[in-house]
């Protein structure tokens, strides 16, 4: 299967996977197009020339790929393993977009079917065949939020300023998210009136912090000293 690129009626760039290609995208500078296929590649080429660049290797066919804002990383995502036609994890991998070199490995319980970077590329985003959606930071491929739908998740779109990332469904819904840790405190503290009293700090966090504010504008229960009788 070939990717070609058209300037007018002008093919002037024209690239070959070894089976059907399923996902595109183009660089931000308009230099560069990145496909994933039913071959088990994705792929980096020169869009003027077709010349293939860089490209990255998964278990099983590739599904997505999209490319962060600065032209640096590309994330790919599709099934890893396939038992009997049935897959048994989902992959996405962040990888150098002019190496190839894996930067993050992330994975799902089913075919990753959606990716998307944020705007400052920082986080990834990917969606699976089984509703889950997942945001990861994009160097570390560390999971920072996880989020559930009831059906196959199909796409994703971030906000510009990056605080909210919607998802939409074959469940029939599309559905806004706060998935940012800071995001989802700031949010909480807007609605609160008061920071966990001292015996709810216990129950609820224990002894792995200590007792503070978790909303800076609002404040904590004081500490009662007891003055030994004499």
């Amino acid at each position: 299967m070939r990717v070609e690129c058209y300037h007018g009626t002008r093919n002037f760039g024209r690239m070959t996977h070894d089976g059907r290609v399923t996902s595109v995208a183009i660089s931000h500078n308009g230099e560069y197009v990145v496909s994933g296929g039913w071959d088990k590649t994705a792929r980096v080429w020169i869009a003027s020339t077709g010349q293939e660049i860089a490209r990255t290797t998964h278990g099983d066919k590739v599904w997505v790929v999209a490319i962060s804002s600065d032209d640096r990383y590309v994330v790919s995502g599709g099934c890893g393993q396939n038992v009997n036609q049935i897959c048994t994890q989902g992959s996405a991998y962040v990888w150098e977009a002019d190496t190839g070199k894996e930067i993050a490995h992330l994975t799902h319980d089913d075919t990753v079917t959606s990716v998307a970077f944020s705007f400052d590329n920082k986080y990834v985003a990917s969606g699976s065949l089984d509703g889950k959606v997942s945001v990861w930071e994009s160097i570390t491929g560390k999971e920072i939020a996880h989020m559930t739908h009831n059906d196959y998740v199909g796409s994703f779109a971030f906000s510009p300023n990056d605080r909210f990332l919607a998802s939409g469904s074959y469940d029939g819904t599309a559905r806004v998210w706060i998935y940012r840790p800071e995001d989802l405190i700031a949010d909480a503290c807007s609605r609160v009136t008061r920071n966990l009293t001292r015996a709810e700090w216990q129950q609820y966090i224990g002894d792995v912090l200590p007792y503070r504010a978790i909303c800076p504008n609002l404040p904590i229960e004081p500490k009662v000293i007891i003055t030994p009788t004499p």
